[in-house]
C-alpha cells in the first residue's frame, strides 16, 4: 500500500532523515518509534506533502505521491491526526466532523460515515452540538480520529495520538486504534509510548536520529533487548 524507499529530507541546511525505507501493507498497524527529535514527525509531514523531499520515493497505491500537494494526498486516501490534534475549538463537534468529510468522493457518503464514527465513538454522537474546544484533551482526540475517519481513508496517519493524555484515557486510545484494524482500516501509528504501540501493531521500525536502526513484528520488537533497554527502562 504505502513504500517509502531511500528518503532523505532536509530543514534548509540542515539533514534530518537519512535513507530511510519501510513499507505498510493494507490492512496492517505499522508503528514508527523514537525519542523526540528521531525524525518521526517530518517523516509523517513528507508522507503527507507538508515538506518536500530531497531525494527518494514515496508510493502509495502504486503510484508517486512524493511533491504532491498536501490536499492531493488526502484526496488519494492518506488522512493524517496531527499531533497536538488540531480540532476546531470554536465550532461543533458535528461541523467538525462534517469538514472531515469535504473531499468529493467522502461527501457522497457523509451519512454513511457519520454513523460509522458515531458507532465507533458514542460520546460524540451525545455531544454533537457541543463546542469542540470545550471537551476534554481524551475527548479532542476522538474527535480528531473521527474526523479523519471522515474522509474515508485508505491509509490513517496517527501522529502522536497518546501525547498529552492521562494514562486512562491513553488505553482508551490504544482500544479505539485495535477497533480500527479489526474495522479493516490500515494505520501508521507514530508513537513514544513504546509498549502500548507494540503490543497493537503487526510490525514496527524504530528510528534514531533520521534513521531506521530496527525493524520487526511488533512482538518481536517489545522483547527485543535494545529496545527494552533504550525505551522500556529494563
Amino acid at each position: 500500500m504505502l513504500n517509502i524507499k531511500d528518503l532523505n529530507v532536509a530543514y534548509e541546511k540542515v539533514q534530518v532523515l537519512w535513507d530511510v525505507s519501510f513499507n505498510i501493507t493494507e490492512g496492517e498497524v505499522v508503528t514508527l518509534l523514537g525519542s523526540n527529535g528521531a525524525g518521526k514527525s517530518t517523516t509523517v509531514k513528507t508522507i503527507q506533502g507538508l515538506l518536500k523531499p530531497k531525494s527518494g520515493s514515496i508510493r502509495f497505491m502504486d503510484k508517486p505521491i512524493e511533491g504532491l500537494p498536501a490536499y492531493k494526498i488526502v484526496s488519494e486516501g492518506i488522512a493524517l491526526v496531527p499531533e497536538g490534534r488540531e480540532i476546531f475549538p470554536k465550532m461543533s463537534v458535528l461541523e467538525n466532523l462534517i469538514l472531515g468529510a469535504y473531499v468529493s468522493r467522502a461527501k457522497d457518503s457523509q451519512d454513511e460515515s457519520l454513523e460509522w464514527v458515531f458507532k465507533l465513538y458514542p460520546k460524540l454522537n451525545e455531544r454533537k452540538k457541543q463546542l469542540a474546544g470545550t471537551m476534554s484533551g481524551g475527548e479532542q482526540q476522538m474527535l480528531a480520529i473521527a474526523r479523519a475517519l471522515m474522509s474515508k481513508p485508505k491509509l490513517l496517519i496517527l501522529d502522536e495520538p497518546s501525547l498529552g493524555l492521562a494514562p486512562v484515557v491513553v488505553l482508551q486510545v490504544f482500544d479505539i486504534i485495535k477497533k480500527l484494524r479489526e474495522e479493516g482500516v490500515t494505520v501508521l501509528l507514530v508513537e513514544q509510548n513504546v509498549h502500548h504501540a507494540l503490543e497493537i501493531s503487526d510490525r514496527a521500525y524504530v528510528l534514531e536520529k533520521g534513521r531506521i536502526i530496527l525493524e520487526g513484528k511488533g512482538s518481536d520488537l517489545l522483547s527485543d533487548k535494545y529496545v527494552k533497554e533504550a525505551y522500556l527502562g529494563m
